[in-house]
């Protein structure tokens, strides 16, 4: 088994290495610079992340201040006995509304 496994080392010794392999360390230096160019790219998206998350909490604080001040100036129903409560089983179920 040995003189088999040694005769099978030296024919795969003797072959040529794959055509791929002459092109690999061009392929990784080329990925390693193409991460490099991220990474400096990162630093203005974070900016634009940081400029929409901002603008989406504005943007709902305002909406919501809004809403609140129009909420606030109708009269609120807070009586659970009243006959026509806006949140009654009855009134929600029967869909006129």
């Amino acid at each position: 088994m040995t003189n088999t496994l040694d005769r099978s080392i030296q024919t795969l010794r003797s072959e040529p290495p794959a055509p791929g392999y002459d092109h690999i360390d061009q392929a990784v230096w080329r990925g390693i610079a193409e991460i490099r160019r991220a990474r400096e790219a990162a630093p203005v998206l974070n900016a634009v992340r940081a400029a929409a998350v901002v603008g989406g909490l504005a943007l709902g604080v305002a909406g919501g201040g809004v809403t609140a001040v129009a909420v606030a100036s109708q009269p609120q129903e807070i009586s659970a006995f009243s006959v026509d409560s806006k949140l009654a089983p009855s009134t929600l179920l029967d869909g006129q509304r």
